[in-house]
């Protein structure tokens, strides 16, 4: 039921109102009557009303005044005004009041009862969306550590780069961040030790979700800095030998699958406790799987934004503990000056090679395959790039597809099988040309896999360039524009969508563009100038010489034609 208080200083017109309409038919229960608004305002509070009618012209507070103060402290409270009509004139001051009607006096019921059905619309309709947005944020209670680690795993991809968004999200999400903390990022890779003469055993399925289980419940325990002592035998309470006493400060830990082996932790808190957290998280792990276990941890950053910078960072350290076996727990800032040994400011931006990634296990050709390999074993200034550049590059790039794969419930193990996907081969010295050949032959052997189980992959493309056109036809677009939008060179998106539809990417953009263009001079009114400002046409000329190409005459001839029929 919805909640009713009646506000006139006449106490017969307040009776007359409660009784001129069946409420309780209506779905609605008169709480309260009030003689002026002072007292209906105080009364609010107590009642929750959801509506109110009132009289305008009332001692100590009118109407107006009652409806800005409700509308001020209950913005959902609805107003109904009623009055005589010497109070017409005061009561278009209402309008800015968000006020619902406005019922002459003497009272018609049919009047009110019109007036007041028309709000119940507005207030079931709310009602309707406040049941579902609790709804959704019962299922979000209980799915909310998924959400969490969807949430991350996008932002290190680079996929949120507003600070105010970002921060917007992690309070929804109830991500806990102390205050006026630092942020960083560890890479995490674990693999199997050494292999035996017999070769690497084989994992079962409940051995894998073992992991992530394990790996996730040792991050989601590092929530004290001292917490994590007990995998070395420690107390949380007791002080490390090293230390003198009890570590200070807090570390959040918030732990994302990558892919199958690759896990990210983000950590917020203190900076001085990132690399013992990164200790104490490889202690517990190494102590509970027999696997092997490396961790780079980035630069700390107070930018939410740069999650995805920290992430490449952590990556590249990460992948220097597996290529020089040193350490297995490496700081980026410690290997960032290594530029002969290690090329890390030539690595490409993870966001870049995400995209270009991505396009490949969508759309790769040969072309594709080929530009995307010119653009990435190329050093500057032309020739080859050295060999730790290649290796870095080989592994980040084979880590993405992984996890695109995983995304889209695929493997590279299934998909190519245990030769092909030996990862072992990353580290096996070699040139960048041999390299390139092998990496190659990875994504022509996926492109096949995955043309088998997708046949009209080309379809797809044809039909995001056209869902982009119809959408964005009224802005100078580009081809580099669409190109970029769907992860291809504009080359090949143009290769792709002749191939399938007979016509350039420009060419159909044009022929929507008139198309829309023929329908808005049907309209009477309309203006040749404005029609091709509506288009994408920023020049009126270049419009009209367009519409005349595709059309045979120019767009006032063709207004003219229609107009005449």
């Amino acid at each position: 039921m919805f909640k009713l208080i009646i506000v006139d200083d006449n106490k017969y017109e307040r009776m007359g109102i409660n009784q001129a309409v069946d409420w309780s038919a209506l779905g609605i229960e008169v709480v309260g009557t009030f003689a002026n608004g002072a007292e209906a305002l105080a009364g609010v509070g107590e009642l929750h009303p959801d509506l109110i009618v009132t009289d305008i012209a009332m001692p100590m507070m009118n109407g107006i005044t009652l409806a800005e103060r409700v509308r001020d402290q209950y913005p959902d409270i609805k107003v109904i005004f009623t009055s005589c009509h010497s109070d017409f004139e005061f009561a278009k001051s209402a309008v800015n009041l968000g006020v619902y009607g406005y019922v002459l006096k003497p009272i018609i019921s049919g009047e009110l009862e019109t007036a007041v059905r028309g709000v119940l619309g507005e207030m079931t309709e709310r009602e309707r969306r406040e049941r579902e947005r609790a709804g959704m944020l019962r299922q979000l209670e209980g799915m909310l550590p998924l959400v969490q680690e969807q949430f991350f795993k996008e932002l290190l991809l680079g996929n949120f780069r507003d600070e105010g968004d970002i921060r917007e999200r992690i309070n929804f999400l109830r991500v806990s961040v102390p205050n006026n903390s630092g942020f960083a990022v560890l890479a995490l890779d674990v693999r199997e030790k050494a292999e035996t003469a017999d070769g690497e055993p084989s994992r079962s399925i409940v051995d894998t979700y073992y992991q992530s289980y394990t790996i996730k419940k040792a991050v989601n325990a590092l929530e004290r800095g001292a917490g994590l002592d007990a995998a070395s035998g420690e107390s949380e309470a007791t002080p490390r030998p090293d230390s003198g006493s009890e570590r200070p400060g807090l570390v959040s830990a918030y732990p994302v699958q990558m892919a199958g082996d690759s896990f990210a932790v983000l950590l917020f808190g203190e900076s001085e406790q990132f690399l013992q957290t990164a200790v104490d998280l490889h202690l517990m792990i190494t102590d509970r799987l027999d696997r092997s276990v490396t961790i780079g941890i980035s630069e700390t950053s107070s930018s939410l934004a740069s999650m995805a910078e920290l992430y490449r960072q952590a990556r590249q350290a990460a992948l220097t503990t597996f290529y020089e076996g040193s350490s297995p727990i490496i700081v980026y800032s410690e290997i960032e000056d290594r530029a002969e040994r290690s090329p890390f400011d030539a690595m490409p931006g993870l966001e870049s090679l995400y995209g270009d990634v991505k396009a490949l296990l969508s759309y790769g050709g040969e072309e594709v395959i080929d530009e995307f390999l010119d653009k990435y074993m190329t050093a500057p200034g032309g020739g080859s790039p050295n060999e730790s550049y290649v290796k870095v590059f080989s592994y980040l790039t084979l880590n993405l597809v992984n996890v695109l794969l995983e995304e889209a419930n695929k493997s590279l193990q299934e998909l190519l099988g245990e030769e092909s996907a030996d990862w072992s081969r990353v580290n096996v010295p070699a040139s960048a040309k041999e390299s390139r050949v092998w990496l190659r032959r990875i994504f022509e052997t996926l492109r096949e896999a995955l043309a088998e189980r997708n046949p009209t992959k080309n379809q797809k493309v044809i039909d995001q360039i056209r869902d982009i056109i119809g959408e964005r036809y009224g802005e100078p677009l580009t081809i580099e524009d669409v190109s970029k939008s769907v992860y291809l060179s504009g080359r090949h998106a143009n290769h792709i969508f002749k191939k399938e539809t007979g016509q350039t990417i420009f060419d159909y953009l044009i022929d929507y563009r008139i198309g829309i263009a023929k329908e808005l001079l049907k309209e009477q009114d309309s203006k040749v100038a404005v029609v091709a400002e509506a288009v994408g046409y920023v020049n009126t000329s270049y419009f009209c010489l367009a519409f005349k190409k595709n059309v045979g005459m120019t767009p006032a001839e063709y207004k003219n034609k229609i107009i005449l029929r």
